[in-house]
């Protein structure tokens, strides 16, 4: 009887450790397995993140080629790690100071800004403010090298004394010369209030 009640408490000691062997063991294994998935999944987002460095609240502030000061900041930016002076942004704000005291400001849904040429390009529900008068298009184009302002498509201006519907105005910012253009043989729409 001896025997039995030894070969009894043999047999529960050892299905003991082996409950506690097995569980132990089978959820240590599916933890790594766990975890190496984790691991995959966060490795193969940051591959498609790889290469570009996201910012928010931006500013940059610079001088032009004709000699008027500029801030350009934006609410999101992010630029590739191969061309970090390309920068790509969201909710765009850029003033132009210029040097007879006047300001142009302008804001743009996107854009790109290039840090080194100081080039800039917006596009998305385009908003420029120069005195009293008020610009709307699709996009608009700052040449820093030639100090120029293109502005095309769905062109709508207000002012105290001039409306304005037009497809391109070409700005020379040394000049302060205006070039209005039409895509199509369609006259420009201009209207003055004298």
């Amino acid at each position: 009887m001896a025997s039995k009640r030894r070969f009894v408490q043999l047999t529960l000691i050892l299905v003991g450790f082996l409950i506690i062997f097995f569980t132990y063991f089978f959820n240590v294994g599916k933890k790594q397995t766990l975890k190496e998935v984790k691991k995959e999944e966060i490795f193969q987002e940051e591959s498609i993140e790889e290469g570009i460095n996201k910012f928010e609240n931006v500013e940059y502030e610079g001088i032009d080629n004709g000699g008027n000061r500029f801030v350009i900041g934006s609410k999101y930016a992010q630029f590739e790690k191969e061309r970090p002076e390309v920068i790509h942004m969201e909710e765009i704000n850029c003033t132009f100071f210029f040097k007879d005291k006047t300001i142009l400001t302008i804001i743009a849904d996107t854009g790109i800004f290039n840090n080194i040429t100081n080039d800039m390009n917006f596009s998305d529900n385009v908003r420029m403010d120069y005195l009293e008068n008020v610009l709307f298009s699709d996009r608009a184009l700052f040449n820093n090298y030639e100090n120029q302002l293109l502005v095309a498509g769905n062109i709508k201006g207000e002012g105290p004394q001039t409306n304005l519907e037009a497809d391109e105005l070409d700005f020379d910012l040394n000049t302060k010369n205006l070039k209005i253009s039409m895509y199509s043989d369609e006259k420009v729409n201009i209207k003055t209030k004298f």
